[in-house]
């Protein structure tokens, strides 16, 4: 690792030397979730992360293959963003592990999504997370949110600084997590995992392919709701469709993909699973579900308010995200205990390569909630609108939400002659299946017979 920290020095001088995390002695972050952290039993902490970073160019053509070299492009350049810290209010509980998420931009500020689809997860293991604003557009939105408290920030606009800014923040973070885990009174670790969550992971997809061969920040990867697409190195350049992770990239990469990503990006189900590399899909899945949206205009943005927008057809609420937390418990395992993930089926596809469905709707394959065995409503895929209020946002958010559309009696009193408690047995069975396999984990398990048993069939 020393030898090739070295060649990282050499392609990018001066990078990380003078990088340093100061913190915020007072005031409200922006993009926070301060509001949330007593319930929890978690501080949120917000740090200035500064030093010197530099732009990157392609070395070579980059292939499909995802064998991706890049060289020092030009002179590194000062720059000030900032990192947000959350972790366990008592330090005993740290388990050794740091998450350190690429914060999305693609909403038009500093999205935590990882963050949000496997916090009860975090929570529960006493992991420290952190969100690392790397883009220029972070900062940007940032700055217009609160000129004041963000008035010394500055990004290169053209985003070319991006990978090495998450290059550093994991630096000064892995000493950092030395001295928590001494806290935590001989946690294991330290380990450092980076996550990402839509567009971040696809900024994760070209650092795994680019710069964690060189660097080797990181213990492991976890991209969430990731399409088959890897960010370019400026914001000149294009992105890249298609791609595949290298053969043997550095660090486990664990991906978890919903139906929508999987339906429009087709190389995702080609991507095999590897001693390296597990990707599940998951049918019935949607980008944004009720839960995100929510948990989404739950964030404090400086003041700014959002709302649920007001779709034709109910929101998606599949809670599909018990996948994700079982696979960052997967990932700790692997990269902690040497343990791989357990491999899930791929979701069906035709002679033409479209995802095949059932007679209900709901895609066929994949690694399945019981709800689509044991189906009261079909899940649609990019076919909700807003009612009311067009615009950009709204538009987004419903297709990205997709939709639930209830089963009628009739076909609900032909599937389930039997009566609820029949249909509970065979839903637990199913949910027993997945908690024996490692695809679930006990407390959501606990959650989804809860819910099971809520269910009402028509008599």
């Amino acid at each position: 690792m020393g030898v090739l920290m070295a060649l990282y020095l050499l392609i990018c001088p001066r990078a990380a030397q003078a990088a340093s995390l100061l913190p915020f002695t007072q005031g409200q972050a922006s993009s926070s979730r301060q509001g949330q952290m007593p319930a929890l039993g978690y501080v949120e902490e917000e740090w200035r992360l500064r030093g010197r970073a530099s732009s990157y160019a392609a070395d070579g053509k980059w292939q499909d293959d995802g064998l991706w070299s890049v060289k020092a492009d030009k002179a590194p350049h000062d720059y000030e963003t900032r990192v947000l810290i959350r972790r366990p209010r008592d330090p005993s509980r740290f388990n050794g592990t740091v998450l350190v998420e690429w914060m999305n931009t693609g909403l038009g500020f500093d999205l935590d999504g990882a963050w949000m689809l496997t916090r009860d997860e975090i929570v529960r293991e006493g992991y420290i997370w952190v969100g690392v604003s790397a883009e220029a557009a972070s900062v940007s939105k940032l700055k217009g949110m609160n000129p004041v408290r963000y008035a010394t920030s500055q990004v290169q606009a053209d985003n070319g600084q991006a990978y090495d800014i998450y290059t550093q923040a994991a630096t000064l973070l892995r000493p950092m997590a030395a001295q928590w885990a001494a806290q935590a009174k001989g946690s294991p670790g330290p380990h450092l995992l980076a996550l990402g969550y839509s567009q971040s992971g696809s900024y994760l997809i070209t650092y795994i392919n680019a710069f964690q061969p060189i660097t080797h920040a990181f213990d492991g990867f976890y991209l969430a709701s990731t399409a088959a697409v890897g960010m370019p190195l400026t914001t000149s350049g294009a992105r890249y469709f298609n791609p595949q992770y290298r053969a043997e990239p550095s660090a486990p990469v664990m991906q978890v993909s919903t139906e929508m990503e999987v339906m429009v990006g087709w190389q995702l189900s080609k991507t095999p699973d590897t001693q390296a590399l597990r990707h599940w899909e998951i049918p019935g899945a949607v980008h944004l579900d009720k839960y995100l949206q929510q948990e989404v205009i739950n964030a404090d943005l400086s003041g700014q308010h959002m709302s649920l927008p007001d779709c034709i057809k109910p929101t998606n609420t599949l809670p599909t995200r018990v996948f994700n937390k079982a696979a960052l418990h997967a990932l700790h395992d692997w990269v902690t205990q040497g343990k791989a993930p357990p491999v899930a089926p791929r979701m069906q596809r035709n002679s033409w390569g479209f995802i095949r469905y059932d007679e209900v709707g709901n895609a066929m394959g994949g690694l399945r909630m019981p709800d689509l065995d044991l189906p009261v409503a079909e899940y649609g895929m990019y076919s909700n609108v807003p009612r009311r209020g067009w615009s950009a946002t709204t538009f987004y958010a419903c297709m990205a939400g997709g939709s639930r559309n209830p089963l009628d009696a009739d076909k609900l009193r032909a599937r389930y002659p039997s009566g609820e408690q029949a249909y509970f047995e065979a839903y637990k069975r199913a949910a027993d299946q997945l908690l024996a396999k490692g695809f679930l984990l006990a407390p959501d398990h606990a959650v989804l017979l809860e819910q099971a048993k809520a269910i009402k069939l028509p008599h």
